[in-house]
């Protein structure tokens, strides 16, 4: 399919070989940041990040040299080029860390305290130059936030009783969030999902059908996946279309890695997941909402890393460096987001067609016309309509009336050869057949 899009690899830039990239947040399609993390050795303390400003033709890798030697940076977030926030962890001091330079100097943000016992920063977020939030482990027995106005100069504590309580010995996990528009979820190491609608201030908690360490990763204020991501039960995944207030497993087929897995912004149901190892390397795409998992076969034994997509598909995903000129950083080019046509057929009190839109773009102007062949019947045999347009992951449902004469199973089975396309020049025919008893259709 069209929107299949190209791996590019690219040069992390980081001086030392195997570094991986533990955190990527695409600003656009030419800024991004990475925070980096020693492929050798996962728990060994890395300061180090890398940015782009030109779409990744080059890699920049530095090291943020006022953190603690023995801390890690957790995530990054940016706003742009040059404003851009860390959470670093297992050094002392722990915290935010804010650099306004591209990266040249940072500045620990010590009104977010993250030092009472269990302190542990996972994530930052912000949603323009003042209004942000930041996340930690339960401490004094609520989960340690903070909100700001001001950019990060002034944090103030999410209040107890805005926080629902943590289970004991749950924690967060570091960048397992998502946001969309004012609303903001994260994932924790019980299955879990809290969620904010307001940016940080109030919180509410329901449980997924998992029961591990939880990603997730929302299309829309109401759509979105959540992945266990503990060895033991990795693959599984469940999804919610009410915003995370309830979720149901999803039975998928095809290759689900889960290094990390992704929403596409901009789109109604494409999420990209990537693997590096356990069980095995790559990167996959689904288009039905997780159902079906479709492998990128350019990067299939590659490990892939975290990655990160901005409107419009274009992304990386990051890998693991040979030297700073070699390796470490895949851009994602994708390919036009066209629709794709697909048929269901649902029988009972008539013929149900479900007209469903398996691609990435919107189907526009559909056209569909069905003849129904074979069998004896009172109603007509043929149908057709025209749809303003179908959604990504979306379909429309014809229900075509149908009366047998008898015993269904004396006649020859009716045969149905639908036909529908659309403005973007996508055509799809398919047939099926069934009997009919009556009103009722069997498939």
């Amino acid at each position: 399919l069209s929107f299949n899009g190209e791996w590019v690899e690219q040069a992390s830039g980081f001086w030392e070989a195997s570094r991986g990239i533990g955190f990527l947040y695409a600003v656009d399609e030419n800024i991004a940041w990475a925070a980096g993390y020693d492929g050798l050795d996962y728990y060994a303390p890395c300061q180090e990040f890398t940015k782009t400003v030109n779409g990744g033709d080059l890699w920049e890798a530095d090291l943020i040299s006022e953190i603690p030697a023995e801390g890690s940076l957790a995530m990054i977030f940016a706003l742009d080029e040059n404003i851009a926030w860390v959470p670093s962890h297992s050094g002392d001091p722990q915290g935010i860390w804010k650099t306004t330079d591209g990266g040249d100097t940072w500045t620990r943000q010590a009104t977010a305290d993250f030092n009472g016992n269990g302190a542990f920063p996972n994530i930052v977020h912000f949603w323009d130059e003042n209004n942000g939030w930041c996340q930690g482990d339960p401490v004094d027995g609520y989960y340690e936030m903070y909100t700001t106005t001001d950019g990060g100069t002034t944090w103030i504590r999410v209040p107890q009783e805005n926080v629902p309580d943590p289970l004991t010995g749950e924690w967060g996990v570091v960048g397992y969030y998502d946001v969309v528009g004012d609303t903001v979820w994260w994932g924790t190491t019980y299955g879990r999902v809290y969620r904010s609608t307001d940016r940080g201030y109030n919180w509410e908690v329901f449980q997924t059908e998992l029961v591990s360490y939880t990603d997730i990763a929302f299309i829309d204020e109401n759509k979105g996946l959540a992945q266990d991501k503990s060895a033991s039960t990795a693959g599984t995944i469940c999804k919610t279309t009410d915003g995370g207030e309830t979720w149901s497993l999803v039975s998928h087929v095809g290759p689900l890695f889960w290094a990390d897995l992704e929403a596409i912004p901009g789109t109604n149901n494409m999420y990209i997941s990537t693997g590096a190892a356990d069980p095995e390397s790559g990167a996959s795409y689904s288009v039905d909402g997780g159902k079906t998992w479709i492998n990128y076969e350019t990067q299939t034994g590659i490990q892939m890393l975290n990655a990160d997509f901005v409107v419009g598909g274009d992304g990386w995903a990051g890998a693991f460096n040979d030297d700073e000129y070699t390796g470490g950083m895949f851009k994602y080019i994708p390919g036009e987001m066209l629709p794709d046509i697909s048929f269901d057929f649902t029988g009972g009190k008539g013929l149900t067609v479900a007209i469903k839109n398996v691609g990435i773009g919107t189907a526009t102007a559909v056209n569909y016309s069905a003849t129904i062949e074979g069998g004896i019947f009172i109603t007509p045999k043929e149908a057709s309509g025209n749809i303003a347009s179908i959604a990504s992951g979306d379909q429309e449902d014809i229900t075509i009336s149908l009366m047998g004469i008898g015993l269904g199973l004396l006649f020859p089975s009716p045969k149905i050869t639908i036909t529908a396309d659309c403005a973007e020049g996508i055509t799809e025919e398919t047939s099926a057949s069934f009997k009919i008893f009556l009103t009722r259709v069997i498939l």
